[in-house]
């Protein structure tokens, strides 16, 4: 459920932060429906509410950002690496490195979200009886919708359903009760089914309500609470399924599952004898490239092509080899949920396996997905 695309706009401790394209869409409707909100319950002219309701919307996706950040320092404090925070369409998510392994560590990461965003809304409230003291009656409008808004964040994650930060502290409570991940789990993912079930169908109310009234004044309001129902239902089974699949992959490694005997190059090899070898009978093969004996690149078609077959056979694979990116190549003695995990943060179906820097096999996505079942299905 984690957008894979999208920029990087900062990075704080380590953490990267990107903006999804989706976040676009949503930052558009928003600042539409605050610049309204100012048209509506201001006196001010456009010059002075619009610029205002600019600023208003960047601070609120601020406060989400910030509510993100405070899961992550969190997370970090416990040892739990943070790969990236994402804003996009519905909010914004951090990607942890790897799931937590207590109950204790998950309830202060899930309350830590909340606590943020009451704070927010304490600081945003006096910011608005501030400026209200001193006449600036648009910038107090804004700042109370923005402390009202980051009230109704911290509140709406404290609903007790899985992914939400509600759902995530019932988990952690079931947790220490039950000592059962997957049980505890499992009961705090069909309470966020239930929540986005009862989204879906308030936003669904909502549509009708319009449309029997001939109206749309909750047009708006319907479509975001049925989009977000429909996404609380998909995270919810989805955020299950990967628990299921983590607790089924546990205890194996990537060398336990890894297929020996992967057909490797020296880096001082010919194009030509790579093509003739290999990218003759199959050109969709990645080749891995080794410079003495340890894995450091791959070359395949898209590399050799801008070099003229006349040239392959003086030209050797370390003038066109693309150098290995992280994501790539994973140990031996790595966690192959980990290695499950990477394969989907980086869109691949394949990592090369390493010991000591040197190729081992290659792991496929298929292989690690065909344990898995079979191991659910006993």
């Amino acid at each position: 459920m984690i957008p894979r695309k999208g920029f990087r706009i900062a990075r704080f401790r380590g953490v990267d932060v990107y903006l999804h394209w989706s976040w676009f869409i949503v930052f558009a409707l928003l600042l539409w429906v605050v610049a309204q909100y100012f048209q509506l319950n201001t006196e001010s002219s456009p010059a002075a509410y619009l610029p205002v309701s600019f600023v208003t919307t960047i601070l609120f996706f601020a406060s989400v950002l910030t509510h993100e950040f405070s899961h992550s320092m969190v997370a970090l404090r416990n040892g739990i690496p943070i790969l990236r925070i994402t804003l996009f369409v519905f909010g914004g998510v951090a990607q942890m490195g790897r799931d937590v392994s207590s109950p204790g560590v998950e309830f202060k990461m899930a309350v830590a979200g909340p606590l943020c965003s009451y704070l927010l809304c304490l600081l945003f409230g006096a910011a608005a009886y501030l400026t209200g003291l001193g006449g600036a009656g648009t910038l107090s409008y804004g700042f109370m919708l923005l402390a009202a808004v980051n009230f109704g964040l911290g509140t709406f994650n404290l609903v007790p359903g899985f992914p939400l930060d509600g759902g995530r502290i019932l988990r952690s409570l079931l947790w220490h009760h039950w000592d059962d991940l997957e049980r505890s789990t499992r009961a705090a993912s069909r309470l966020g089914e239930g929540v986005g079930a009862l989204l879906v169908g308030g936003g669904l109310s909502l549509f009708l309500v319009d449309i029997f009234r001939g109206g749309n004044d909750y047009l708006f309001a319907s479509v975001w609470f049925t989009l977000i129902g429909f996404f609380l239902v998909q995270a919810a089974s989805s955020s299950y399924r990967q628990v299921r699949l983590r607790l089924s992959l546990a205890g194996l490694r990537a060398g336990d599952l890894l297929r020996q005997g992967v057909a490797a190059v020296d880096s001082s090899s010919t194009l030509e004898e790579v093509y003739r070898l290999y990218l003759q009978r199959a050109p969709a093969t990645v080749v891995p490239v080794l410079r003495q004996g340890k894995l450091t690149a791959s070359v395949g078609m898209p590399q050799m092509r801008p070099v003229r077959p006349e040239y392959w056979e003086e030209t050797p694979v370390s003038a066109v080899a693309r150098p290995l990116k992280e994501g790539e190549a994973i140990g031996a003695e790595s966690p192959l949920f980990d290695a499950l995990l990477l394969m989907e943060r980086v869109g691949r179906d394949f990592l090369w396996v390493t010991e000591g820097g040197r190729l081992a096999g290659i792991l496929l996505k298929e292989d690690i997905r065909r344990v898995a079942d079979r191991d659910r299905a006993r």
